[in-house]
């Protein structure tokens, strides 16, 4: 018996370091993508108004909801499934490439008429022109599906910096400068989508031989189960995080919606570094171990328990400097950003741990009770933020946030198939992070109070980097003090770090 529970402990532990071996090349690639778009921000926000922002990004949601459907859910389909052949793989490619082309020919018909449902005049060229994106994330789709069932962070990685970097970032900058003012926006995301299925297909070598279109149904519609679901469970987080905008946008204007999604954007960068890095890595890690329950409910507290560690502190930190972040990357004229990215730090840990579960849930193949959850979000999305228009975006941010924290406790709810009393195991481990939360946001809070009186009179450094410079000192040292401290709580998951430093050094590969 104890040899056995010896046995799950070590399975557990092994599949949580496969986890954070392909989350360290997911992260490094989502960190340097989430540095450039801090570069991108911070010139961009002073190319261009608030509106602007808002009218690209409008035009945005309706291409991200086509992605969604364009795309089959072949990707995760390739990545779950237990055998695959090259029949399988072509047909996925074809078919997604197929109906993500068929869905921007009617995006440009309808665009007249869908318009004014963002805000944009009838005779908008933002839509119709990122339809372009939208046929490159459906030729993207399969090969980046066969690259995470491989494992292939690190080649992943480098392409999505590219991607994002010379590409995306580039040529916006590029074009606003020329003065094209919400276009530059669009067109920067068409040259990131082509860089990646380009680059995705390079890497993937997959056999793109076309067969019939009855064989390509055969060998396509095994996958469509999953993928079915999964991209009904997609819509609905779409839908979910989406929900917000819609509302902003029709109720408060482009305007508004450009200073919303200012803020959002600014927490999201933190929460999909460590929310989708970590998404990449425990998916297929969770696949090859699907049917060991017990070993999942391990792998799934201990890398909450990490992400916690890299998400709490990272939230206080926020919150404290929040005037700072938006005056240094945003300019003064963006000051209306400070309240509402101080209410989404509060939520950061659910945001990014959420997606904990949905990687369990797509890895079991639990999709169709993923699903209705998903949609279950949107709808608490849409009503919060309903009410919350009533007291503009600050509302708006509040009602995303409860819609967040709800959703996070469902989805945890719906892991404890996996294993009974997961949900008390995972919030549990969380009480263990609080008394860093509280070091952290004293230090941090008790210096910005006393930097910031004195920080005018420091002329050559100016004020606020000289707040973000001491501020962040006190954090650092305060956080990584209360670990060492409490590293008795942590050690299973320093362990799982420092056996991940060491088979790195060693060269060796982690069992």
């Amino acid at each position: 018996m104890g040899a056995g529970k010896g046995g799950a402990k070590s399975a557990a532990a092994s599949l949580t370091a496969m986890t954070v071996k392909g989350f360290v090349w997911a992260f490094t690639g989502t960190i340097a993508q989430a540095l450039l778009q801090v570069v991108s921000m911070v010139v961009l926000s002073r190319l261009l108004d608030k509106t602007e922002f808002g009218a690209a990004q409008a035009a945005g949601l309706v291409i991200g909801l086509s992605q969604v459907v364009s795309q089959l859910g072949v990707g995760p389909a390739l990545v779950q499934r237990k055998t695959l052949n090259d029949r399988e793989i072509s047909a996925a490619f074809y078919s997604s490439l197929l109906l993500s082309g068929v869905l921007a020919l009617l995006l440009v018909a309808v665009a007249p008429w869908v318009n004014p449902l963002l805000s944009l005049p009838r005779d908008s060229t933002l839509l119709p022109l990122l339809t372009v994106a939208l046929v490159c994330a459906g030729a993207a789709a399969a090969p980046m599906g066969l690259l995470q069932r491989q494992l292939r962070f690190r080649e992943m990685a480098m392409v999505d910096v590219l991607a994002f970097g010379p590409a995306t970032i580039g040529v916006s900058v590029l074009l606003a400068l020329l003065d094209f003012g919400a276009a530059s926006l669009v067109w920067g995301q068409i040259a990131g989508g082509l860089t990646t299925a380009i680059g995705y297909h390079l890497l993937a070598r997959m056999s793109l031989r076309p067969e019939s279109p009855v064989a390509m149904w055969r060998s396509v519609r095994p996958l469509l189960g999953f993928g079915a679901w999964y991209s009904i469970s997609q819509l609905g987080n779409w839908s979910a995080l989406n929900a917000d905008n819609f509302v902003t946008v029709n109720v408060l204007g482009t305007g508004s919606f450009g200073v919303y999604s200012r803020a959002y954007n600014l927490l999201a960068q933190p929460a999909n570094v460590i929310g989708t890095a970590v998404d990449k890595a425990l998916f297929p890690a969770m696949a090859k171990a699907k049917d060991d329950g017990e070993r999942l409910r391990r792998a799934y507290v201990r890398s909450a328990s990490l992400v916690a560690l890299l998400t709490v502190p990272l939230s206080v930190v926020i919150w404290v400097l929040a005037p700072e972040i938006v005056g240094i990357m945003l300019g003064q004229r963006w000051l209306e950003v400070v309240v509402p990215l101080q209410i989404f730090a509060l939520v950061l840990l659910p945001r990014a741990s959420y997606k904990i579960s949905g990687s369990l849930t797509r890895a079991t193949g639990a999709v169709s009770g993923g699903a209705w959850r998903q949609w279950l979000y949107a709808a608490e999305v849409f009503v919060g933020c309903a009410i919350g228009t009533r007291w503009g975006i600050n509302g708006v941010a509040v009602g995303a946030s409860v819609a967040i924290v709800l959703h996070f406790l469902i989805m945890l709810r719906f892991s404890e198939r996996v294993a009974r009393g997961l949900m008390r195991s995972v919030l549990a481990m969380y009480t263990k992070h609080v008394p860093v939360a509280l070091v952290s946001f004293a230090a941090a809070e008790s210096v910005a109070l006393a930097v910031r009186p004195v920080g005018p009179m420091v002329r050559p450094v100016g004020p606020m980097f000289l707040t973000v410079v001491a501020v962040g000192v006190a954090w650092a040292i305060a956080t990584v003090a209360a670990v060492v401290l409490l590293r008795r709580f942590f050690q299973a998951e320093l362990d799982v770090v420092l056996s991940l430093v060491r088979s790195r050094r060693s060269g060796s590969k982690l069992a």
